[in-house]
């Protein structure tokens, strides 16, 4: 599915909600065997990514409670899982150049190495910056985000979309969007002084990346 994480236009959001209610329900007719592998491909597809991202969700806010909100320690806990299921995004530039959602190829591939930056190209590198408080709060906004988007994704395959959900999907952008691009560029600024250090030509590239990242997010 497309990974628009979050959704910026008001014009947007109306159109995609009414075309979203109007979808919600009606049942699904397959033409041909392709058509219904495909079906049961994208839903095991956005069931196993909500599962995963379900879990990153579950052991953040896990030990954010037992920890009393002592953040420093949460990456030791969701990072393993983070590596995979973000990475795993790559799939849907796949689907989106196979034709298998109409997602622009383009807009998927940039939005999903938004993320694998973060991933790879910051806190891999240089794991330092992960025990700020900063990598919590990404965490939350990444994995509120996606349980609601893959459930309204696979809900949405079997015409089965709660009004409930409609609404957080093109709601809860409000508060994710800004508490993850803000925690996203965060991560970036506290990687900075490890980056210079280790190559000043990724110090500058960092630099420009997060000049246009907020466009790309």
């Amino acid at each position: 599915m497309p990974q628009v994480a979050y959704t910026k236009s008001p014009q947007e959001l109306a159109a995609a909600s009414k075309s979203a209610s109007s979808s919600s329900g009606k049942p699904r007719e397959f033409s041909s065997g392709n058509q219904l592998f495909l079906f049961f491909y994208l839903l095991g597809y956005n069931n196993v990514s909500f599962i995963g991202w379900f879990w990153v969700m579950y052991a953040t806010f896990f030990r954010l409670a037992v920890t009393k909100f002592q953040f420093h320690d949460v990456h030791e806990v969701v990072w393993p899982a983070l590596i995979l299921v973000q990475s795993s995004a790559f799939i849907e530039i796949l689907n989106s150049a196979f034709g298998f959602v109409r997602a622009p190829v383009m807009t998927t591939a940039m939005q999903v190495a938004s993320r694998l930056f973060l991933v790879w190209g910051v806190n891999y590198l240089f794991p330092e910056v992960r025990s700020h408080w900063a990598f919590s709060t990404m965490m939350i906004a990444w994995s509120v985000t996606e349980c609601i988007r893959y459930s309204y994704y696979a809900l949405n395959l079997i015409g089965q979309v709660p009004k409930a959900l409609t609404w957080a999907r093109y709601n809860f952008f409000l508060v994710l969007y800004p508490l993850g691009v803000g925690s996203e560029l965060t991560m970036v600024y506290q990687a900075l002084s490890y980056a210079k250090e280790w190559n000043p030509l990724y110090y500058y590239f960092m630099i420009v990346v997060a000049l246009i990242y907020i466009p790309v997010s």
